[in-house]
């Protein structure tokens, strides 16, 4: 994945997208309903007045709120978020709000829980490290404006996942999202700006989002290197695709539910690693049932790669954050594969790396709020950054052995295989 791309998607949405695109075990059946889309566009909300801070601002949002619960159509949108909004920075994606039937006082209320995940916490890091200077009433904009984005991504997956709309309605959402929350750096930062933050010109970012979300899969479940998604849709009847299809993002929604609880607190590893296990057994279960073997081998490749979740062929390395998102922390050995680690590292384990890892980034969130609330100093945060990844890396020592250890963080893995001219550049 180049740059520029990885930044856009940092930025614009969270792992679900991933989720499908990636393979199976990552992690009601009503009728798909095509709902149409209105065009608008998206215009700057004036001021009524600068925020002393952001708390101040967050509860005049909420109080304006209280008279009006639901928006029903995009000009009732309008008129109430020109009413409650005070940085003339802050927008909605208007669009969404009646498709995905958002209640703005629960998405003032609901976004801060967003400001705890990683993909936040990153993107807030990397504008931190490009726009040094940036005026705290735009960094507050877009605080505000990527939290949004996450919460209404959230109920987007949830529409898609539980059936209310259909694939193309899902990726029409996705883009009109994606594209409102460029429009709003678009409107935040200079020109100069915004090309530092994403390494790509405004003008490129709408096709850029378009050529994303058109590789976006119907049938993620498929798993078979050999067969093209055409070809498997003349052998295999549509029907059943479809009921593997909702039983698959069962499963997902599943993975993701499981994932908030253990976050909140609801849920132990041990009981999510029962949970998920029973989620992919009822997959796995629902396919043998609907599907012939021939037709199994069709979308999967074969039985084994069905019951494993992943195909038999050679993996490739790990590109761009893949790791992250399939295992839920990043491999450090460049010479080591998502299938390496699944296939040689016992599961337990790798639910104990992911939560160590997890709780680094949470630790680290916190950090920064304190450093934004001049707590502490960068100094600071990068000494006790530096203790915490210490931390993390006796943690994982203490529950891997050497070998798994080597596979997973082994850094020098890449410089063993370079020749002796290489080698000498890279001491010079």
């Amino acid at each position: 994945m180049t740059r520029p791309k990885k930044f856009i998607l940092i930025a614009l949405f969270s792992f679900f997208i991933f989720a499908l695109a990636f393979g199976i075990y990552l992690f009601p059946d009503n009728d798909p309903m095509i709902v149409e889309h209105t065009n608008t566009s998206l215009q700057q909300i004036p001021p009524s007045q600068s925020p002393k801070n952001s708390s101040d601002n967050d509860a005049q949002e909420k109080a304006s709120v209280n008279t009006a619960p639901v928006i029903h159509s995009v000009q009732t949108t309008q008129a109430g978020t020109a009413a409650l909004e005070t940085n003339p920075y802050v927008s909605y994606p208007e669009s969404l709000f009646e498709l995905l039937e958002i209640n703005m006082a629960e998405l003032l209320d609901g976004r801060d829980a967003f400001k705890n995940t990683i993909i936040h916490v990153e993107w807030m890091d990397h504008i931190n490290d490009i726009l040094k200077n940036l005026d705290p009433e735009k960094r507050e904009a877009i605080i505000k404006n990527h939290t949004s984005l996450l919460y209404i991504k959230d109920k987007l997956n949830e529409a898609y996942l539980t059936g209310k709309i259909d694939h193309e309605t899902f990726k029409k959402a996705l883009a009109d999202l994606m594209k409102w929350h460029q429009r709003a750096y678009q409107s935040i930062l200079s020109e100069a700006e915004y090309e530092a933050l994403f390494e790509i010109k405004p003008e490129f970012a709408d096709d850029t989002i378009d050529a994303f979300i058109e590789q976006t899969p119907e049938y993620s479940f498929i798993l078979n290197p050999e067969m093209a998604v055409e070809d498997i849709k003349e052998q295999v009847q549509g029907y059943k695709l479809e009921e593997v299809n909702t039983h698959f993002k069962k499963m997902v929604l599943d993975r993701d539910t499981i994932g908030k609880q253990i976050n909140s607190g609801q849920m132990t590893l041990e009981q999510a690693r029962s949970s998920l296990i029973q989620s992919e057994q009822a997959f796995i279960s629902k396919c043998k049932q609907t599907l012939t073997e021939d037709e199994i081998n069709t979308i999967f490749g074969s039985v084994k790669a069905l019951e494993t979740g992943a195909t038999q062929e050679e993996p490739p390395a790990v590109l761009g954050d893949t790791d992250e998102i399939e295992l839920g922390f990043e491999i450090e050995n460049p010479d080591t594969s998502i299938e390496d680690v699944t296939e040689k590292i016992d599961k337990d384990k790798i639910e104990d790396v992911r939560f160590f890892y997890q709780q680094r980034d949470q630790e680290r969130d916190e950090l920064l709020v304190k450093l934004d609330n001049s707590e502490i100093t960068s100094e600071e945060l990068e000494n006790i950054s530096r203790e915490m990844d210490g931390v993390y890396e006796e943690n994982c020592q203490s529950t891997l052995t050497e070998e798994e250890y080597q596979l997973l963080f082994d850094t020098s893995a890449d410089k063993s295989t370079a020749n002796p001219a290489e080698a000498d550049i890279l001491t010079e």
